[in-house]
């Protein structure tokens, strides 16, 4: 499933500060997760996605989809057009609540690219839910 995510502003200003940019999904590196949740209880859970040069830019915000049990994860960034970009590889974290209100495990898809054929890739991380915390 891949949703077409594109956002483009152009700004009415000469000003020469002002460019245009897109949105787009950038593949998560990794993922920080639990072992397990406590019903009830609010987590975060830190992604790191790796930006490939110097015009992509976090842009705090993430697509959080749900598909029964599963949450597919897409991190969205911030993508200048038309500017010289240089390479510069450099990892940012996205840092998602989650709160436990269900009592079946969670599976987190998070997005990681497209393959060959363009159908999205994802990690998975099963994280099941308990009631009450292990004494």
């Amino acid at each position: 499933m891949l949703i077409a995510f594109s956002l483009t502003l152009t700004s009415c200003s000469d000003d020469s500060e002002y460019h245009e940019f897109h949105l787009e999904y950038i593949g998560a590196k990794s993922a920080d997760v639990p072992d397990e949740f406590i019903y009830g209880l609010t987590y975060r859970i830190d992604v790191t996605v790796e930006f490939p040069n110097s015009c992509y830019f976090n842009y705090n915000q993430y697509d959080y989809i749900y598909e029964g049990n599963a949450r597919l994860i897409y991190p969205i960034a911030h993508v200048d057009d038309d500017v010289v970009c240089t390479p510069s590889i450099r990892e940012t974290i996205y840092s998602i609540p989650v709160t436990a209100l269900q009592e079946e495990t969670y599976i987190f898809k998070f997005y990681q690219g497209e393959d060959a054929d363009g159908q999205d890739i994802f990690y998975t991380v099963e994280v099941p839910v308990v009631l009450k915390a292990s004494e």
